[in-house]
């Protein structure tokens, strides 16, 4: 992408014989992005898939040849070999007993062995593909506020298992918290303890719901940013729509940092005035639509391949009416191992979501559901 501004002041700059800024000098890597797209079906064999709720939770072998993720009703663990592009067995659990996952599972990881750590309403554990629950990891941690602690709803609704730490790392809502915190629990000593986290504000800064009565009627409405509590093998990231900045946790160092992200093509904030006082759902709606038609950056992925990370914004269109298409348009953004920007461009002509995404190989497949069969848009970035 051209940016005249920045040409003009090397020009000036070069003219009046002094030298660049290592800032200016940065080569964007995206400018010149070219870019494919092939659709790939995975085979269900004689069986069929359950993909009522899309991928839901889902995670990747170490190796990226792996994906599992759970069908509902009742909860079966599906294996699919993305190297074959074939399912190679679903596996019935539990919902309810002694090793009943509940309906529909919140957090899934997966450890070098294969056992998988769960959680849900019903359960917080680590479970072998076969359904058996071998590790209860649902305790009442020592070392923060009490009322927190016995919250087992706050503590591991947003929670990631890391099993070469034998760590949960949790972000309770603010709500439930008082504060904006990131939460260390150890299940063997049964303690935890709290790191700030005072830039996260802004998510609920731009987060509200508000009840209205209206003819003896309550109506409730709301507006809302993402936010996303992503984990890579070493390390936490903790992100939101709403900022390009980022809190990075190293787990070995055990260091949290907040990495000040700044773009050149996109605002690195959101800025959007919110009422104090709200009387109608339709000034919900309308900072809802205010949020979504800002650029929202989406959840950080990272390419073995390129040893980069990659993330997408996007800003969505709502139409006046229901009947009315909505439109997205996506960037693309790339970092270093240490988040220093190396790339930005927008996309054009990209059609459906890029919300279920990851790396192998080199190229980026994205969940698509064609006529209730599981496939992938797998995108080739050429720059």
């Amino acid at each position: 992408m051209k940016k005249l501004l920045t040409i003009f002041i090397l020009a000036l700059l070069s003219a009046c014989g002094e030298k660049k800024s290592e800032s200016t000098e940065q080569k964007n890597v995206l400018e010149n992005l070219t870019y494919s797209v092939d659709t790939v079906m995975v085979d269900a064999g004689e069986d069929f898939l359950n993909l009522s709720r899309g991928l839901g939770e889902f995670r990747l072998t170490e190796d990226k040849k792996r994906l599992f993720f759970f069908e509902s009703e009742p909860p079966k663990l599906v294996e699919v070999d993305l190297g074959n592009l074939k399912v190679l067995k679903k596996t019935e659990f539990e919902i309810e007993g002694s090793d009943g996952i509940g309906s529909y599972i919140s957090g899934l990881e997966i450890g070098p062995n294969g056992n998988l750590y769960l959680s849900s309403y019903a359960t917080i554990g680590i479970f072998g593909q076969k359904g058996k629950k071998l590790q209860d990891l649902k305790f009442v941690p020592s070392g923060i506020d009490s009322t927190l602690a016995e919250n087992n709803r706050t503590l591991f609704s947003r929670a990631v298992y890391d099993f070469e730490t034998k760590q949960i790392y949790s972000q309770p809502t603010f709500q439930d918290a008082q504060d904006h915190i990131l939460l260390v629990l150890d299940p063997e000593t049964q303690s935890a303890r709290s790191l700030p986290i005072p830039k996260m504000k802004i998510v609920d800064d731009l987060s509200g719901t508000f009840t209205v009565e209206s003819g003896g009627v309550s109506m409730m409405s709301f507006y809302a940013v993402a936010s996303y509590f992503t984990f890579f093998p070493g390390e936490l990231i903790l992100s939101t729509g709403a900022m390009s900045g980022i809190y990075r946790y190293d787990t070995h160092t055990e260091k949290l940092d907040f990495i000040d992200i700044q773009h050149q093509s996109v605002p690195n904030v959101m800025k959007i005035e919110i009422p104090k006082n709200l009387s109608d759902p339709g000034e919900a709606t309308e900072i809802q639509n205010k949020i979504f038609e800002h650029i929202n950056f989406m959840e950080m992925l990272w390419d073995d391949s390129r040893q980069m990370y990659f993330r997408f914004g996007v800003k969505t269109f709502r139409g006046e009416s229901q009947e009315d298409p909505t439109t997205s348009e996506y960037y693309l953004f790339a970092y270093d191992r240490d988040f220093k920007v190396l790339g930005e461009t927008k996309l054009d002509d990209i059609e459906g979501s890029l919300w279920n995404a990851f790396f192998k190989d080199g190229k980026l497949y994205s969940y698509v559901n064609v006529e209730d069969e599981l496939g992938f848009a797998v995108f080739t970035f050429d720059f």
